[in-house]
């Protein structure tokens, strides 16, 4: 079964302007434009997001009542995320070391879970029939859609909301990060003789999560680099001019080059050709949501390719778009 996206909904912080350096400006994201006057009070930035990249993903306004019967119990969320929940973290602990715990609000407590956004987002659509959350560094958004996919495969829902939502650290480890959250609709496509029509944008046609450890030189090491080079490749097969997107924070930009020669070599071995053999490794400027950005802007644009999402720790994340009208 082919699976294909049906809807794509984000919500982004651009890089700010020199001499605007305010971690903590939020202007950029208007939380009443996006979910109403009320109800989002007492949710983080990162649910704020979220809910925002869902529901346009979805086509839906936040006040819509949520599904309810056969469709709700078919409709999964599955998020990725890496700091979503850091700050509340932090500010919680600063309250027990000075005030006690008398200084946390009642309705600040429920923040304090990595599942607070996705289950928000459930609870909003409706959505009955799971809600995961993945926290992998940087990776997360691409393994949400690979989650997802294997979802779907395995019947456990009709459609699934793939997500990713961050707010970028605060201090001097986040000043080149930014805010961001971003959606995608997947659902299996239909049999060719069914009568159900599903609009798609394109299709996911397959994903590969791999670990590449450090040697004892450490270097990484060559074996893994390779096997997870061919599995990467093996998604596309023997095509020609195959658009290869690899991202990852600037720590990591060596292995992400590593990744992109392994997989650019073996898609070659297998008769294949990538489209820049000698493209650079993009910066992963919005944490884990930074893979998911970077499949929604090719699926909009060449509708086939390859993302790849790695980490400073050795964790790489590839999916692999395709043709929707193939079974």
């Amino acid at each position: 079964m082919n699976t294909v996206i049906t809807g794509t909904g984000t919500v982004v912080e651009e890089p700010r302007p020199a001499g605007e350096d305010d971690p903590g400006a939020a202007g950029w994201f208007d939380p009443a434009a996006h979910l109403g006057r009320r109800g989002w009070k007492y949710f983080g930035p990162p649910t704020r997001y979220l809910l925002a990249a869902g529901n346009l993903a979805l086509g839906r306004r936040h006040d819509e009542p949520p599904l309810t019967g056969g469709p709700a119990e078919r409709l999964g969320v599955v998020t990725g995320t890496q700091y979503a929940i850091a700050d509340v973290h932090r500010r919680m602990d600063d309250t027990l070391t000075t005030t006690g715990v008398r200084g946390i609000g009642p309705a600040e407590v429920p923040a304090f879970s990595m599942n607070t956004p996705g289950s928000q987002l459930a609870i909003s659509t409706g959505a009955r029939a799971f809600s995961v959350t993945l926290t992998n560094p940087v990776t997360g958004g691409l393994e949400a859609v690979q989650f997802a996919v294997t979802a779907l495969r395995a019947g456990r829902a009709d459609r699934v909301v793939a997500a990713a939502t961050d707010r970028a650290p605060t201090g001097e480890d986040g000043r080149e990060e930014y805010d961001a959250a971003a959606a995608v609709v997947l659902r299996g496509r239909p049999a060719p003789d069914s009568s159900r029509h599903v609009e798609a944008l394109t299709g996911i046609t397959g994903g590969v999560s791999r670990f590449v450890p450090r040697g004892a030189d450490g270097s990484r090491d060559p074996a893994a680099l390779a096997a997870g080079g061919r599995r990467i490749a093996a998604l596309v097969g023997g095509a020609k001019d195959v658009p290869l997107v690899v991202s990852g924070p600037t720590a990591a930009a060596g292995f992400g080059h590593a990744v992109r020669q392994a997989v650019t070599a073996s898609i070659r071995e297998a008769g294949g050709s990538v489209r820049d053999p000698a493209g650079a490794v993009r910066e992963a400027r919005h944490c884990a949501v930074s893979g998911l950005l970077e499949l929604i802007a090719l699926a909009r644009t060449e509708a086939t390719g390859v993302v790849v999402s790695v980490s400073e720790s050795g964790h790489l994340t590839a999916v692999a778009l395709g043709d929707p009208t193939r079974s």
